[in-house]
């Protein structure tokens, strides 16, 4: 089976949107059969984090594909750039931390980086994960690491029509300019749920802020964001089933998780005891 697959269905919502029968259907390979739509205003938008990297190395295929298979309403995914231009789907800015390539992304050109793994899968670049994407209905999040290529980012994503799916986020606003001025959906990231990034994310005019989750500051850092009109989204990188539900109770807009399966045994427990 190609690596680059053309879609990818989840099990969970060919149950609930076909009926039982169509359990044996295989997930893999297909055109979507049911759209995901809008989450239910009980529950938050569940995204992948750098895929679902609770299920398979971040920012790889393998990662998008586990994503999907779970059922999520949308994939966060980390962008670089290297010397040359390309952008690459990787979090951290040098490679030996976390995978067999060697040397600092930005300095360090594609053809060098090409082949390296991470835990078994191979890098990949920005349109690798856009295809198969592109074939689905889920929401686009993506994480710029630094200033200076937004725009390249931009004119990818709109090559493969997705600019109306995109959320642009960053920790620097600077990273975002180029998608305020395009109209581009945009979020503010910070590392604790503080007023300070409240106050930010509302003077800059973001659609959205996130925080990384914490407990007993987690709702009200939601309740400020929703106050001001925008987006509030929870960040959830160490999950154990028992946090998820802690930071799905807080209320937010957006759940963002490692786990995303962990997040629908939660909503979906809820759902069936209401």
């Amino acid at each position: 089976m190609s690596t680059r697959l053309r879609s990818a269905v989840s099990r969970r919502r060919l149950l609930a949107g076909v009926g039982t029968g169509l359990s044996t259907v295989a997930v893999w390979g297909l055109a979507p059969l049911v759209t995901s739509g809008s989450p239910p205003d009980s529950r938050p938008k569940v995204i992948g984090h750098r895929g679902a990297e609770g299920l398979a190395p971040p920012n790889t295929l393998a990662s998008i594909q586990r994503a999907l298979e779970v059922g999520v309403d949308g994939i966060e995914l980390d962008v670089r750039r290297t010397s040359d231009g390309e952008l690459l789907l990787f979090h951290d800015p040098v490679l030996d931390w976390n995978s067999t390539g060697q040397g600092w992304i930005e300095s360090t050109p594609w053809g060098e980086i090409q082949g390296a793994q991470i835990d078994g899968e191979p890098l990949i670049t920005l349109p690798d994960a856009l295809e198969v994407i592109a074939e689905t209905d889920v929401s686009l999040y993506l994480e710029l690491k630094q200033a200076g290529y937004t725009d390249a980012v931009l004119e990818t994503v709109d090559e493969y029509g997705l600019l109306d799916r995109l959320t642009v986020i960053a920790f620097e606003t600077a990273a975002l300019d180029p998608a305020q001025r395009r109209g581009v959906s945009t979020g503010l990231i910070g590392s604790a749920p503080t007023s300070q990034l409240v106050a930010d994310a509302a003077n800059y005019g973001t659609d959205s802020a996130f925080c990384h989750y914490a407990p007993h500051l987690t709702a009200q850092f939601v309740d400020d964001v929703k106050a001001e009109g925008q987006t509030a989204g929870v960040w959830k990188l160490v999950d154990t089933e028992e946090t998820v539900r802690d930071a799905i109770e807080a209320e937010p807009d957006v759940f963002v998780t490692n786990r995303p399966d962990y997040a629908f045994e939660h909503v979906d427990r809820d759902t069936s005891t209401q």
